[in-house]
């Protein structure tokens, strides 16, 4: 490969890790809103125990389906936990 070849590889793999780097905080922008929006939903519902009993039920399935993610779930879990007013481990 001369030089030429290797700046042009450079710059196409410098320009797709910026292009995933945009799409990583255009992600985390979205969750964020999500977030809120889920929030402001949750915390004037009148059924919010049984959304815990039904919330804890999809937690311990999506971890089972995705050990991987299971330790970075545990925190956004605790946070929703205690919106719908179940305790914090």
């Amino acid at each position: 490969m001369d030089n030429s070849q290797f700046q042009q590889t450079l710059e196409l793999h410098s320009q797709n890790i910026a292009g995933l780097m945009d799409n990583q905080l255009a992600l985390a922008a979205q969750v964020h809103v999500m977030q809120a929006a889920l929030a402001t939903v949750l915390l004037h519902n009148p059924e919010r125990t049984a959304l815990l009993a039904t919330f804890r039920q999809y937690m311990k399935l999506s971890k089972q389906a995705a050990p991987q993610l299971a330790d970075r779930m545990e925190a956004l879990e605790a946070g929703m936990s205690a919106l719908l007013g179940g305790e914090t481990h």
